[in-house]
């Protein structure tokens, strides 16, 4: 096992370790002080992997510029493709040809992962899901994601064998961005589930910390999950607390609540507070885990 270190800087260069360790599992890891802009603990944080659905923070934050900027509007009517609908892995009930408001597309996006509804956005926005990629990556390098590449907007790995990949430093600082711009997010990232408008039906989210007693944490309202096979089990969380708050980023655990509990262990050393392990925090239903198979 590896021990994840704390450090006091979140820009590249020296940094000085100080005493603080954790059993960890063996993907990368990181805790971000949002408050001060700090990394709190990392383990192979610069490290490019495939990130799955965690790609999809990407894909919400080019969506807040568009709204920002008036470019799109919440209530606009987007045209779902017979390419966006027929997308693999999990899927809203949206059909070649139906008109799907954005902010429906956009929950469909946060909280079940849908990737029919996160390819429908971005065809609306650029035309065509590669040009919408091309953004993705010129995103990336605005903002300084040195160990990522983007080869479309939902990290499903492509029949070639290509996926998405960012390290660990990556998906925090693009988190990072995410929630302090648009805290919107959050809001909507903390909700166990959603009415969709266009079909009337529930959509559940598939962070199991705001839903399973044994996984939950104290604050934590949100971010986002992710799987596929190259990935693994990947989670972005992030919680606060009396104006606190920090990020914690887990990336390819091995099975499917273990992101979770990493997080668990993360957000208390990081809050400060024992870690006590929930004798259910492991148990996933064979209903569950077939729900959310690519999340």
């Amino acid at each position: 096992m590896k021990s994840l270190m704390a450090v006091t800087s979140f820009g590249f260069g020296l940094f000085l370790f100080i005493n603080a360790t954790t059993t960890m599992y063996h993907g990368p890891a990181l805790v971000l002080d949002v408050n001060q802009d700090k990394i709190f603990m990392e383990q192979d944080m610069d490290v490019p992997v495939p990130v799955a659905s965690i790609s999809k923070l990407m894909t919400e934050y080019i969506l807040f510029e568009y709204i920002e900027s008036g470019e799109l509007n919440w209530a606009d009517s987007v045209k779902v493709s017979k390419e966006a609908a027929e997308k693999e892995g999990v899927r809203v009930n949206i059909s070649e040809g139906d008109r799907i408001s954005v902010h429906d597309l956009y929950m469909s996006m946060l909280l079940p992962s849908a990737n029919n509804a996160t390819a429908a956005v971005a065809e609306h926005i650029a035309g065509s899901e590669t040009i919408f990629t091309e953004r993705m990556n010129e995103k990336a390098q605005e903002l300084g994601l040195l160990h990522s590449r983007f080869v479309n907007s939902t990290g499903l790995t492509e029949a070639r064998g290509e996926s998405n990949v960012m390290s660990a430093r990556d998906v925090a600082t693009l988190a990072h961005a995410l929630i302090t711009e648009y805290p919107q997010v959050l809001k909507d990232t903390s909700k166990p589930s959603y009415v969709l408008e266009h079909f009337n039906e529930r959509i559940q989210t598939t962070n199991h910390m705001l839903t399973k007693p044994g996984l939950a944490f104290e604050g934590l309202d949100g971010l986002k999950t992710g799987f596929t096979d190259a990935a693994g089990y990947c989670f972005v969380g992030t919680a606060e607390r009396e104006g606190q708050r920090y990020i914690t980023v887990v990336l390819g655990t091995p099975h499917f609540d273990s992101r979770f509990v990493e997080t668990q262990k993360l957000m208390s050393m990081a809050f400060n507070e024992m870690y006590i392990p929930s004798l259910d925090a492991s148990i996933v239903t064979l209903k569950e885990a077939r729900h959310t198979l690519w999340n």
